[in-house]
């Protein structure tokens, strides 16, 4: 089947040649003026025959950002071949989760060009502002092509490009936290901790656990044991107290907006609080279900942290499952801070999951209610009343976790950091 294009270019040469041939043998020279009209528009249907070729380089500038911080994105655009007009559209696609990720505050990102008979070179500027964090590609520059004469249907297509950004949360730093809150050791050596060697300092009396040494085994609580289980003496350890993070990322966690549910406020408050604990020498690990973190110390273990939890997502069956975390638990003996968000579907799970573990700690509950209730009623900005029916749910936890729970709306972070350090044996 003809092109409607080459239709048209062979019916332009048959008149430019039919009005030359009438020209020539009636001797009227006006009309030899009219073979160049066709001729031209035959021209210009051959060029619109030809397809655009389109090349595209895209660079922004930082490559990593914080929240709320602006990255300034340069397209270099080249385009060869075809006549007529090329509508392009720069990221963040339409749909993308760069465009969840990001905001035009600055200048555009779609642009019209008229590609005539040279080559086309263009370069654009605007800038994005990050409104959450997570690892972004900025990829996929989509344009479409109009001919001059109309005489094809517009050409659809994309340039696959890619430039990096890496969006960092931003992170409440504690600064007045010296001066309000410290610990009550410099150099925390309380609760246990198996991180150096056995001290002789005498803890308790308790139940045999795999791993403890056999020349702690005591004979004599065993025998005195009513269901006969072996008893050890348990020392206290030298080293440095040990702090372990858990985060829920079910999907409980997505609950609010994009910017604004509880898996975001919980992961700024691990970040403040891991950065405020490693200043003061405290072992401090991370576990979740993407990712894990060897409790360490110093403050370069500090951004291994924040990478782990930069690539964070909430999942429809995101349950922590995982034998190895029962085995650094138990040679560790952290105190545990589980922060996640209690509902009715993840209680049962939640109470076997801590009661699995051999430790005590903390469960650090994060309340939607006044993030959902923002979205619908803007003027109405605490809705702690809300939160009463969870009580219910606590008595299922184990009474070795403490709960503390956060409404993120209601209460800043300042407020639920003393909490949560006052509760590990800080002074207030």
């Amino acid at each position: 089947m003809v092109k409607e294009s080459s239709k048209t270019i062979i019916m332009l040469s048959t008149l430019s040649m039919a009005t030359a041939a009438v020209a020539l043998l009636s001797t009227v020279k006006p009309l030899i003026i009219g073979v160049a009209f066709p001729l031209i528009l035959a021209s210009l249907a051959l060029m619109i025959e030809n397809k655009p070729r389109i090349n595209a380089v895209i660079e922004v500038n930082p490559g990593r950002i914080y929240v709320n911080d602006d990255v300034e994105v340069n397209v270099r655009v080249k385009v060869t071949g075809g006549y007529g007009i090329i509508t392009i559209r720069a990221p963040p696609r339409p749909g993308s989760i760069e465009a969840e990720g990001f905001e035009l505050v600055d200048g555009k990102n779609v642009h019209v060009v008229f590609k005539g008979l040279r080559d086309v070179e263009k370069t654009f500027k605007y800038r994005l502002r990050a409104v959450r964090r997570g690892r972004y590609e900025l990829r996929i520059i989509d344009y479409t092509y109009h001919d001059l004469l109309g005489l094809t249907a517009p050409i659809e297509g994309y340039v696959d490009v890619s430039a990096p950004v890496e969006v960092m949360p931003r992170v409440k730093l504690i600064t007045r936290a010296t001066g309000i809150i410290k610990p009550r050791e410099a150099f925390p050596r309380t609760p246990l901790s198996r991180l150096g060697p056995y001290s002789t300092e005498f803890r308790s009396v308790r139940e045999y656990v795999l791993g403890d040494p056999y020349r702690f085994i005591n004979w004599k609580a065993t025998a005195r044991s009513p269901n006969g289980n072996l008893m050890v003496n348990e020392y206290e350890r030298e080293g440095l107290r040990t702090i372990l993070f858990i985060l829920d990322s079910g999907r409980w966690m997505r609950y609010g907006t994009w910017e604004e549910n509880p898996l975001e406020y919980g992961i700024l408050l691990i970040l403040s609080l891991s950065r405020l604990l490693l200043r003061y020498n405290y072992n401090v690990g991370l576990w979740t279900t993407m990712g894990r973190v060897y409790p360490s110390s110093g403050m370069g273990h500090y951004y291994k942290i924040q990478r782990a939890l930069m690539g964070i997502e909430a999942k429809p069956a995101a349950y922590i499952n995982d034998p190895t975390l029962r085995v650094i638990v138990n040679e560790t003996r952290p105190l545990v801070i589980m922060v996640t968000s209690v509902n009715n579907d993840n209680v049962n799970w939640l109470s076997g999951f801590l009661k699995s573990l051999p430790t005590y700690g903390i469960l650090l509950d994060i309340i939607p209610h006044s993030i959902i209730m923002k979205m619908n009623l803007p003027d109405i900005k605490c809705a702690k009343a809300l939160a009463l029916d969870r009580v219910r749910l606590y008595r299922l936890m184990p009474s070795r976790f403490r709960i503390l729970s956060w409404d993120p709306v209601c209460d800043g972070i300042g407020p639920i950091t003393v909490k949560v350090l006052s509760n590990i044996g800080w002074s207030v």
